[in-house]
Formats: C-alpha cells, structure tokens, sequence
C-alpha cells in the first residue's frame, strides 16, 4: 500500500489503479494526498463516497488544504454555472439524465478556454477520481481535459460498475479506461475483512469475485466461512417476503454494530425497501434516493394547498410515508385537517395541540413543530428518517432564511446536501445496491439474492465486514451480467 501510494502521490501522468471492493481504495486515495504535493481535487460520484472519503482523510491526519473533494457532477455543475455566461448553464439542478448530459458537455467546453484552464492550474496541483467505474462518458471527457492540466489518477472497478444512465453513456472499462490511462497497479490485500477480524471472509470473497468474473456459478452450501449464513426460502413471493422480513426482524449482533439489508436496485425494489422498514416497525430505516424526488414532490403539495385545512391533511400524509401507526395515533378531526378541542381523553394531545397551531399559522416552525411531536408520541416510530430528516432540514433552512420560498429553501438545501455529502446515522438500514454502493458495514443481509445480478452481487456482498447473512431461493447463484 506504502509504496503504490509513492507511486500516486509522484506522478505526472494520466493512470489508473484497479481497486476491488474493500482493498483500502479510499486508504491509498488519503494516504497518497497525504504525500503529494499541492492541493488535489478529489471525485468520486455518491454522497455516501465523498462522506467516506472526508472521513479518511479526516483519520490519517490529512490537512483540508491539501484537498477538495466533490462529486464528479456537483463540481461540474459548480463550475458550469460560476461561468455561465460563457458556459450558456443556468439551471441550478439539472432535471433527468439528459440534461446531466448537456451539463457535462458544458463543462467540457469551458476546460477547453484557456481561462478557465489557468484557474484549474492555480487551484489544484492534481487530480483523483474514485469510482471510475460509474463514469458517463460525459464525465469522463471533462476527466480528460483536466488531465491535460492536472496529474490524473483514477481508481475503480468495472464489477462495481452499477449506474443506469438512460440517456447517458456508460464509459467502456477496457476502452476508456485501459486504452487512456496507464495502469499503475492493483489492489490485492482484503483489508476491510482482516481489520475486522473475518480475514476468512475476505479471502472467500476473493474467491467469489473471480468467479463472478470468470461467469461461473456460487453454490451456496459449499466452502463458507463461518460469518456467512445462508437462509434458504421457497421461491413463492408470500414465502420470500417472511423469510426476508424474519431475517431482518431476529438478526442478533453487538448492539454498537451497523447492519444493512439489501435489495435490487430496481425501482420495484426501491419501494420494497421502504414496505419492510413499515413491516419491521422501524426496526430498520430504509434509505432514500439522493435525488430527493419524495422531498421536493412533498414541498410542490405544501405550496400548492388552497387552504391550512388541506395543508395539514398533507402533512399527515407526508407523516404516514415516514412513521407507523400515525392515524390510529392522532384524532379522527385532526387526520381530517380540523380544528380539534383538546380534553382530558383527547388521543395523544400533545400531538392535536401542535396540529392546531399549525393550522392556525402554517408555517415552517409550527410543521416542523407538528412532526417532531408526532415523532416523540408513544407507538409511532419513524420508517424512513432519511426522508424525514431531510424535510425537518428543509424547514430549518426556511427559517434561517424567511424570504425565501420553501421551494427556494429545499433547493438551497439539496444544493449543500450535494456537496457536504449524506451521513448515515441510523445502525440499521434498509437500501438498494445502488444506494449502499462505497458504505461499509458491520453486518450485510443480502435480500433475495438469486435476483440481483452480477455486479449487484458484487457488490452486495461487499457490504459486511464481520458477517453476511444471505437469504436466497436458491442455493446455487448463477447472475446474469
């Protein structure tokens, strides 16, 4: 590792670095920042990635001045519009794959002005790209023209390669990446797994990922190390979701350990994610699109109520997508949007009286009022905190800044969002492969494993460095590419 981050930190070209799942790719990126000389602009391409990385850094000691770190598409879009009268860029969040397109060739047309060159030159002294693998191959001829200003390293790996960029095109690994980088080494040690103390693990997944690469199958009852538990279900949806939701419910582990259980990455699956966290009571959270589309579609129905009575029968919907048991919690008037006279057997009224001052004043302080009293009442427990979190952050924001919008100020929140990067403060989650893809945790529970596909499976079992529960109808996995 020492000496491979040597070669990083000193070198003056274009070159890339194969960097399996949990090799300590985020570990070479940091220590070789460390060593090089200047400030380096680091990108990588999720929220939880450039979390990762600030955290890395952040252990090893490394100054923030000696780096940036964004992803690939928030630096874009920065850079697109501090020049937008050259550029032609003005929207602040690019609304599907296609116009993420238009915006990265934007940027590339402004790294070909030589101004814009000069500024790169004097920011930054070189250049990092993480995850190289989910490239665009729009992002991946802004890399290009600045690695003919900045020394370029880029680390990846094509099995981990998960995005669907409808409308966007996927770089080629061997093509784009082998046929313009020079190859400056491979990551070969499974440190995720030895430092955790499941060496045993990591050389089984070492094992797995050749096969993997190689299209041969992974049978299940054969060779595991004793992390690795296999929950066999009959291949009926009915039988799947118990098996699924038993797994998860009886789980046992040190209660200081973080646990994830993972879906497929279809949009099918994004919404079983969130119907086991109900199942489960909020056992387990379930992790939202960075996006934000739950969000912002909750703050277009706020702004669009004709009245407080609407407004607050919208609130309450909102709260039943993030908790359980919601309207059995609150008065049948409130659940109506109605005024309620609080008693002495009034249901929960600590929760009515704040709904009544919401509509009295529908505001942001007395909605998020509303919410966190709902959150602290006996019974209800929060299913999708992501989501929830993120609109007590929105409201905060409203009232830091009253004159703007609540539009304006979610926006202004993705906006910081996007570059801070997300936390996941929950122990116990519930996501999509594409969503946990660069976090790690204690313990993974691979959900419904004979569907996801090879590099989901990859990935998937990537997650856990102590253990992996797999539940599975079958017990031979044979992925599809």
């Amino acid at each position: 590792m020492c000496e491979l981050s040597d070669i990083l930190a000193a070198y003056r070209g274009a070159g890339f670095v194969m960097a399996p799942a949990g090799f300590g790719k985020t570990h070479l990126i940091a220590q070789a920042t460390a060593q090089s000389s200047g400030r380096q602009l680091i990108l990588t391409h999720t929220y939880a990635g450039v979390n990762a990385l600030r955290r890395k850094m952040r252990t090893l000691g490394v100054g923030e001045k000696l780096y940036r770190i964004e992803t690939i598409a928030s630096w874009s879009l920065r850079l697109a519009l501090s020049y937008s009268a050259t550029s032609g860029w003005v929207s602040e969040r690019p609304a599907d794959n296609e116009q993420w397109g238009e915006l990265y060739e934007a940027s590339s047309f402004l790294l070909d002005h030589e101004f814009i060159r000069r500024i790169v030159r004097s920011s930054y002294d070189g250049l990092y790209v993480d995850e190289y693998q989910d490239c665009s191959t729009g992002q991946h001829a802004v890399v290009l023209k600045l690695a003919r200003d900045l020394p370029c390293r880029v680390l990846g790996d094509p099995l981990q390669s998960l995005f669907d960029f409808a409308g966007q095109n996927p770089i080629d690994w061997r093509q784009d990446v082998e046929g313009s980088f020079e190859r400056l080494g491979v990551l070969e040690v499974p440190h995720r797994w030895i430092h955790a103390g499941a060496g045993d693990l990591g050389a089984w997944l070492r094992t797995i990922r050749t096969r993997l690469e190689q299209g041969q199958p992974i049978n299940l009852n054969m060779n595991l190390p004793r992390v690795v538990s296999v929950m066999q279900s009959h291949d009926d949806p009915q039988s799947l979701n118990r098996s699924q939701g038993n797994t998860c419910r009886y789980f046992q582990c040190d209660s200081s350990h973080t646990v994830i259980a993972i879906h497929k990455g279809s949009q099918e699956y994004k919404e079983k994610c969130h119907i086991l966290s109900r199942n489960l009571g909020g056992v387990f959270s379930s992790i939202e699109e960075v996006e934000g589309k739950a969000l912002f579609s909750f703050i277009r129905k706020i702004e669009r109520a004709r009245t407080e009575e609407e407004s607050l029968r919208e609130v309450i919907t909102f709260a039943k997508r993030c908790m359980t048991a919601v309207g059995q919690k609150l008065p049948a008037g409130t659940c109506r949007g109605e005024l309620v006279n609080v008693r002495a057997n009034t249901r929960n009224p600590f929760a009515a009286r704040a709904a009544n001052a919401y509509l009295a004043a529908s505001n942001s302080a007395t909605m998020a009022d509303f919410l966190l009293a709902l959150r602290e009442t006996a019974g209800i427990e929060v299913v999708r905190s992501d989501l929830f979190n993120r609109v007590l952050s929105v409201l905060r924001k409203h009232l830091l800044h009253p004159e703007l919008s609540l539009s304006e100020a979610a926006e202004k929140y993705q906006g910081e969002f996007r570059h801070k990067g997300r936390p996941v403060g929950r122990r116990k989650l519930i996501a999509t492969t594409l969503l946990v893809k660069g976090l790690e945790f204690d313990h993974a529970i691979i959900l419904d494993a004979a569907s996801l596909s090879k590099k989901e499976l990859y990935v998937a079992l990537t997650r856990g460095a102590r253990s992996l529960t797999i539940v599975s109808t079958n017990p031979v996995l044979t992925p599809a590419d």
